[in-house]
């Protein structure tokens, strides 16, 4: 299959998804990253805010702010090519953005060296993974160009079921993590 075709089964898969069964592979998958060396050393974290189906992140969230952790989220601005990074703190409000993304209403833009020295642990939605923890996305390549500019530690927060083997291009990032229902699978 071509990844045109894995990313259509797998995302099809993942929104047929039991809302049930998202909830408990989220708590499950949260509970396996809590005790990963890299967040429980973390003092930030770079998470997404959920869509179409992702892993539910609202958990780990929470639980960062009361561990004191710092917490940051992607922004998305059609027609830019680069991710942008906004505070998301205990009482910030959401609104839809671009492909309908959650993000701050009124957000506090930090750049990509202030994000740097935060060296926040990066949770990473996707489509689809390999073996080799190479991520599929969505297609637009913005966490790919994120991640090669940034040496951050990545993991991936995925269901088990959106595992694939798919061909990798040059400019694809490999995670060093990739964290499922079923426990963690590293490099």
């Amino acid at each position: 299959m071509t990844k045109d075709e894995i990313r259509a089964v797998k995302l099809a898969e993942r929104e047929a998804l039991d809302p049930a069964l998202r909830r408990d592979y989220s708590i499950a998958i949260a509970e396996h990253l809590w005790v990963q060396r890299e967040y429980i050393a973390a003092r930030a974290i770079h998470v997404y805010v959920p869509i179409r189906g992702e892993v539910e992140t609202r958990p780990i969230v929470e639980r960062a702010w009361k561990e004191g952790k710092r917490v940051v989220v992607p922004l998305v601005v059609r027609g830019e090519q680069e991710l942008r990074h906004a505070w998301y703190d205990e009482g910030t409000r959401l609104e839809r953005g671009a492909y309908g993304i959650p993000q701050p209403t009124s957000p506090v833009l930090l750049g990509e060296d202030e994000l740097a020295a935060l060296a926040p642990l990066v949770l990473v939605p996707l489509v689809a993974y390999n073996r080799r923890l190479y991520r599929l996305g969505y297609g637009k390549g913005y966490y790919d160009r994120f991640l090669a500019r940034v040496s951050l530690v990545r993991f991936g927060l995925a269901y088990a079921f959106q595992y694939a083997e798919f061909p990798t291009d040059e400019h694809d990032v490999p995670l060093d993590a990739v964290v499922t229902e079923l426990g963690v699978a590293r490099r």
